[in-house]
């Protein structure tokens, strides 16, 4: 498995450009980011970054969002602005022989956006109403609370991206103009581009942001996360739920490509990794209590998790939390076997080969490699790995990270159903309400 030939260039404003040649297609794919996400809110203004990334979707100085749909469908191309927890992202896709044309539309849309009051109020009035419609969705309550428990209230990135309905309550079009001036800066900025254009051609398409100014917004900090209250069940009620939501996990590693965290996540695939796992085969193939369920490590630059989730039915709530847990044990105290090692070392060794593809694919581990600052030989490094661990590695990772005692336990479900079933687990049960609040 190779990766596509890079190469590095930038713009006059210093914006560092990676690109990778694709000529399959006569398409041009790009990605724009740049700090100016989720951790750089107020607690009192969550919810900001993912407003502003909206507004620039909207109307111009210039045009109005109608005509700017127009011209970008008589191009065949896409434009979309949003933000996540570090960064706010511009994904572009175009006909390469409309990239001139495209760009010049994105450049409209980032240099002089009409934050107009009317689209403020109705995109102000659709994320009210998104968390609203979030609260009666079990999985989002889950991923919430199990969020809040392991981040902490302190933390902008404890919550929704989307903010909470009297964070956004309390945000004004005067918020999103200054949250757009001192964020939105190619001090912070990093393009990648997969193109069948030549790099010096397409370095001169993107030319059009080299207007852009400003310096870098003040670095942010992440307040302590909390103590865990190791081993307690957390539950929250959804009356009538027709299945119930579990997440069992803690903090885990922060992102690294070739380190332990990568290392983790090729010891967590016969865990729940895989399709045939041990936790999906068990919940799913042989119980019966859950159309999927899985395990996993996340991270990025500055923290990390392992989470094992699934929806399962109501009725098999407690069954389905105590084969989680019996799973995990087991898998940490005796490891995987010799078959699982040499299906985990063929199945991603093949999957692998798909996943620099589409020109998405690619653009996803060109961003990597910006965002991480990795080598481009990390490729090959990962092959080295997946390789060469062995059993006595494996093991020595599922003892670390998966110690059981460690963690905690998110259900969402009908409480009046499912409790009784939770108390015979003989585990401190804390019921929060749908906000993550303790009752």
């Amino acid at each position: 498995i190779k990766l596509p030939a890079i190469w590095r260039g930038a713009l006059g404003n210093g914006i560092e450009v990676l690109g990778a040649v694709n000529t399959e297609t006569p398409t041009t794919a790009i990605r724009i980011q740049f700090e100016a996400g989720q951790r750089m809110e107020s607690l009192d203004k969550l919810g900001l970054a993912a407003l502003t990334a909206a507004m620039l979707n909207e109307a111009t100085e210039s045009s109005t969002n109608e005509e700017l749909a127009n011209r970008l469908e008589k191009l065949g191309s896409s434009i979309s602005f949003s933000a996540g927890s570090r960064f706010t992202t511009i994904t572009i896709r175009s006909l390469s022989e409309n990239l001139a044309e495209t760009m010049a539309i994105v450049a409209e849309r980032l240099f002089s956006p009409a934050f107009a009051e009317e689209d403020f109020d109705r995109l102000k009035a659709q994320t009210l109403q998104n968390i609203e419609q979030s609260k009666t969705d079990a999985a989002v309550l889950a991923d919430n609370a199990f969020d809040l428990l392991l981040f902490g209230r302190n933390n902008s990135i404890a919550y929704p991206s989307i903010g909470l309905a009297e964070t956004v309550a309390n945000i004004t079009l005067d918020d999103v103009r200054d949250f757009y001036t001192r964020a939105y800066s190619p001090a912070t900025a990093s393009i990648v581009a997969v193109s069948d254009i030549p790099q010096n051609d397409l370095i001169a398409e993107l030319g059009v942001l080299e207007p852009w100014s400003g310096d870098a917004p003040d670095a942010t900090t992440l307040a302590a996360f909390p103590e865990l209250d190791a081993g307690t069940l957390y539950v929250i009620d959804k009356p009538d739920a027709a299945q119930s939501e579990i997440r069992v996990g803690q903090r885990a590693l922060p992102f690294d490509a070739t380190g332990e965290y990568y290392r983790a996540g090729l010891m967590n695939y016969a865990l729940g990794g895989a399709f045939n796992s041990r936790i999906n085969l068990n919940l799913r193939e042989d119980k019966g209590y859950t159309y999927g369920a899985r395990s996993g490590f996340a991270g990025n630059d500055r923290y990390g998790y392992f989470v094992a989730d699934a929806g399962v039915r109501t009725d098999a709530t407690a069954a389905s939390v105590t084969e989680f847990v019996r799973e995990i044990e087991g898998y940490a105290a005796d490891g995987i076997t010799p078959d699982e090692l040499a299906f985990t070392k063929r199945a991603i060794g093949q999957s692998d080969a798909r996943n620099y593809e589409t020109p998405a694919q690619k653009l996803g581990i060109l961003s990597n490699i910006v965002t991480y600052d990795l080598p481009e030989s990390f490729i090959d490094e990962q092959n080295r790995i997946l390789s060469g661990i062995g059993k006595p590695e494996i093991d020595a990772l599922a003892a670390k990270y998966l110690a059981i005692d460690d963690m905690i336990t998110v259900v969402v479900g009908d409480r009046a159903v499912i409790e009784p079933g939770l108390q015979d687990l003989g585990m401190p049960i804390v019921p929060l309400d749908a906000d993550g609040n303790p009752l």
